[in-house]
């Protein structure tokens, strides 16, 4: 009888134990969540110093004083960001564990290592030239604030930008072909080959946006 209620003592206590160990865990979530404060929301006609270092929620215009340009491509917007997406026709190992490589071809957007295929002859992948990037209009703001074109282009709603080659220099209106809004380095679009690229645009429009980030002086950046 001894023993049961020795047991039964130890059983208590033990799950007193886990009560009092759920609790503190429990405790050091609220702490931590408690130590990430909530956007302040900031007006965007002025910088307040008291908001200096801390996370602030803006409302106003973007706008900037020049055009958002790749000087690359010599393709240019109206925009606040814009940004390029490059992509290359190559190929691509799958390797199932115990059988045979297979080998086949897609479009992505970086260039993916065919020297460690465990066939590379045959499968060769050039390298890329031209890369992703974005490309922001000159003073970029959003009201008071200067606005990082980082964290413009991850919080405001991005538009297709089409482009035509038209558009691009003579030097490079002979390399590529229009393809459904986007442009197309190679022969057929519809029949792409290994090493065959495309180049298409989309756009942060000027205009009102809504970001939040953290004020340091004048600028709202994502950190």
């Amino acid at each position: 009888m001894a023993r049961r209620k020795r047991k039964h003592g130890i059983r208590i206590v033990a799950a007193a134990a886990a009560l009092a160990g759920l609790a503190a865990l429990g405790w050091i979530g609220y702490r931590h969540f408690e130590r990430q404060p909530a956007p302040i929301r900031a007006s965007a006609d002025r910088i307040d110093p008291a908001n200096e270092g801390r996370p602030v929620q803006v409302t106003g215009r973007l706008t900037a004083s020049s055009v958002a340009r790749d000087a690359d491509m010599g393709i240019e917007a109206k925009a606040a960001v814009l940004l390029r997406k490059v992509e290359m026709f190559q190929w691509r190992e799958r390797c199932e564990h115990g059988a045979a490589c297979t080998y086949e071809t897609a479009w992505a957007s970086q260039r993916i290592e065919s020297s460690a295929f465990r066939e590379p002859q045959g499968h060769e992948n050039p390298p890329m030239r031209l890369v992703d990037a974005h490309f922001a209009g000159a003073d970029l703001k959003l009201g008071a604030y200067a606005a990082d074109p980082v964290l413009v282009a991850a919080q405001v709603a991005l538009a297709d930008h089409p482009v035509r080659a038209a558009d691009l220099p003579p030097n490079l209106a002979a390399t590529f072909a229009d393809a459904n809004g986007a442009l197309y380095a190679g022969g057929d679009a519809a029949h792409p080959r290994v090493g065959e690229v495309k180049v298409s645009y989309r756009i942060v429009p000027l205009g009102e946006a809504a970001l939040h980030g953290v004020q340091h002086g004048s600028r709202l950046t994502a950190e």
